[in-house]
C-alpha cells in the first residue's frame, strides 16, 4: 500500500487541534506496518520524540514535522524506527533489574535497528545525487547522528555486562570511530548545503564507520505498543546538578593551564627541532593548527559549560532566544523548510544553544576535521583485549612503524579531557555512559604506550583520568537510582 502524504506545516501556522496528530499517524501504521515497525514507530510517537528539555519548536520537529517527512520518504523512515528500537533498548537496560531473557531482547532489537539503519544508509547515498528533498536529507542526518551515538551506548552496555566466554562478544564491540562519524553527519549535511556542493561523496564515509550486528540467531522477537518505558526525569536537569560538577569546576582551570603549557612545549621543542633525517616526523604545520582550533575550542566550551547559569532565569525570552535566530537561507539550504533549517542549525551550534548536551557535544561538529582525522588515527591503533585493571581495555599499540606523531597525543590529549565534559551527560539517553567508556580506552591506551617520542611521562598526574577514576568511586558506592 502506497504510504499516505501529509503536510508539514510550520507549529506556528498549524491549527490547534493538529499540534499533537499522534492518533492520526497511529492509526496509518496498522494499514502499511508489519506489527514490530508498528510498535516500534508507536513507541517512538509516545517516548522517543518526547522531550522536555527543549523548546515548541523543536517538539513540534521531533513529534510532528520528522514523522510526517517519514511517510513521504521510506529511508527516513527507517532511520526513525532504527532510532526507536534502539531507544526501546535503553529503555530496558534502564530497569531496575535485568533477565537473560532481557539481554536477548536488547540484541534482538539492536540486530533489527542496525538492518534499518544500513538500509537507510544504502539507499540515501543511492538516491543523494538525484534528489533535491533536502528536508528528509537533513532529517535523516538528524536521526543517524542519535541513532549513533545511542547504539554505541547500548554497545558499551553489551561490552561491559558480557562474560568473559561470551562467544558473541566481539559482534558487538563497540566501535569508537562510528558514533563520531554518524554523529557529525547532520553537520556535514548542512554544512554541504549551506556552500552548495553536498554530494553523496559527503555519506559515503558513514558506511565504512558501520559494524552491524546481523540476526540474532533463534530469537523470536515481538513487540508490544503497550511496552513499558523508562521515566526520564533526570535528562531535564543540567550538568550543575551532576555530582561531579563542583569537582570538576573546582579543578578544570588547572588542567586547563597544563594542558596550554604543555602545547606551548611541544610546539617551541619542534620549532628549535633541527630536522635530523634520522629522527622521526612529529607532525604537520595543518597537523599543529588542527590541534590549536580544537584546544581554543575546548577552551570555550569549559568557559559555557562551568558559567554560573544564575543569570540564564533572569533573562527575559532567552529561552525562546533560539528559535527567533534563523541563518540566512542561502544556496541549497533556501530549498529547506524554516523549521528544519533551524533544527539543524541548533542541534549542530551553527546557531548557539544553552542546552549543555549541545554545546558541549558541538566539540564533535565544530572541531576541525583534520583534528578528527588525528583522533581517530590513535582509535585505529586500539586493538580492544581483556579487561583492564580499571574496569576497562587494554589496548595494545599497532605494529611499531604505526607510532603516533606529538601532534596525534596531542589531539587525543585535548579529546580525553573533552570526553570529561561528556561525563556530565550521561543522564542524557542518546549519550549516556560514552564519555566515561571513551575516555577509559584512551587512558588505557596511554598506559601501554611504549612510545620513543611521547607527551605523558609516567606517574605524572593527568586530569582526564583523575576525574575518570572519581568517577569509577562513586559509581562504584552509589545506591543505584540516586544521583
Amino acid at each position: 500500500m502506497s504510504s499516505p502524504v501529509f503536510s508539514v506545516q510550520s507549529p506556528l501556522n498549524l491549527p490547534r487541534d493538529d499540534r499533537h496528530p499522534s492518533s492520526l499517524l497511529q492509526s496509518q501504521t496498522s494499514q502499511i506496518f508489519t506489527p514490530t515497525e508498528s510498535a516500534l514507530f508507536n513507541h517512538y510517537l509516545e517516548h522517543t520524540s518526547k522531550d522536555k528539555t527543549v523548546d515548541d519548536e523543536d517538539q513540534y520537529t521531533l513529534q510532528i514535522g520528522i514523522p510526517n517527512l517519514a511517510f513521504q520518504n521510506k529511508f527516513l523512515m527507517k532511520s526513525v524506527l532504527a532510532f526507536s528500537a534502539v531507544c526501546r533498548c535503553c529503555d530496558i537496560i534502564n530497569q531496575s533489574s535485568i533477565s537473560r531473557g532481557d539481554r536477548g531482547q536488547v540484541l534482538a532489537l539492536l540486530s533489527i535497528a542496525d538492518r534499518y539503519h544500513m538500509e537507510s544508509l544504502r539507499e540515501i547515498q543511492a538516491s543523494l545525487s538525484k534528489t533535491d528533498q533536502y528536508d528528509h536529507i537533513l532529517a535523516n542526518a538528524a536521526m543517524m547522528g542519535m541513532y549513533g551515538s545511542s547504539s554505541h551506548c547500548i554497545r558499551i552496555w553489551l561490552a561491559e555486562t558480557a562474560s568473559s566466554d561470551d562467544l558473541e562478544r566481539n559482534r558487538f564491540m563497540p566501535k569508537s570511530r562510528q558514533w563520531i562519524s554518524l554523529f557529525r553527519a547532520v553537520r556535514v549535511a548542512y554544512t554541504g548545503l549551506m556552500n552548495n556542493r553536498f554530494q553523496a561523496e559527503d555519506m559515503a564515509h558513514l558506511a565504512l564507520a558501520t559494524s552491524p550486528i546481523g540476526p540474532v540467531a533463534g530469537c523470536d522477537f515481538q513487540m508490544h505498543c503497550e511496552c513499558e518505558v523508562v521515566s526520564r526525569v533526570d535528562q531535564q536537569k543540567g550538568p550543575q546538578d551532576h555530582a561531579l560538577y563542583p569537582i570538576m569546576a573546582a579543578t578544570v582551570a588547572p588542567a586547563l593551564e597544563r594542558l596550554g603549557r604543555m602545547t606551548r612545549q611541544m610546539i617551541k621543542n619542534e620549532m628549535g627541532d633541527c630536522g635530523d633525517q634520522g629522527s622521526p616526523v612529529i607532525h604537520s604545520d595543518s597537523d599543529v593548527q588542527a590541534c590549536l582550533a580544537a584546544l581554543e575550542l575546548f577552551r570555550n566550551i569549559t568557559s559555557e559549560t562551568f558559567l554560573d547559569n544564575s543569570f540564564m532565569s533572569k533573562t527575559p525570552g532567552h529561552s525562546h532566544l533560539a528559535s527567533e535566530l534563523d541563518v540566512n537561507p542561502v544556496c541549497q539550504v533556501s530549498k529547506i523548510s524554516p523549521w528544519m533549517r533551524r533544527y539543524s542549525a541548533r542541534i549542530t551550534s551553527i546557531i548557539p544553544s544553552r542546552l549543555p548536551r549541545r554545546f558541549i557535544m558541538a566539540f564533535v561538529h565544530k572541531a576541525p576535521t583534520k583534528y578528527l582525522s588525528l583522533v581517530e588515527d590513535m582509535m585505529s591503533l586500539m586493538e580492544l583485549g581483556a579487561p583492564g585493571a580499571y574496569g576497562t581495555t587494554v589496548c595494545p599499540l599497532g605494529p611499531v612503524n604505526s607510532e603516533p606523531s606529538l601532534a596525534h597525543q596531542l589531539a587525543v590529549d585535548i579529546f580525553s579531557h573533552w570526553l570529561v565534559l561528556v561525563m556530565l551527560l550521561d543522564k542524557v539517553w542518546w549519550i549516556g555512559g560514552i564519555g566515561a567508556w571513551e575516555l577509559g580506552q584512551l587512558i588505557s591506551l596511554r598506559r601501554e604506550t611504549g612510545w620513543q617520542m611521547s607527551l605523558w611521562k609516567t606517574g605524572e598526574d593527568w586530569w582526564p583520568e583523575s576525574m575518570f577514576e572519581i568517577s569509577r568511586q562513586f559509581n562504584k558506592h552509589r545506591v543505584k537510582g540516586r544521583v
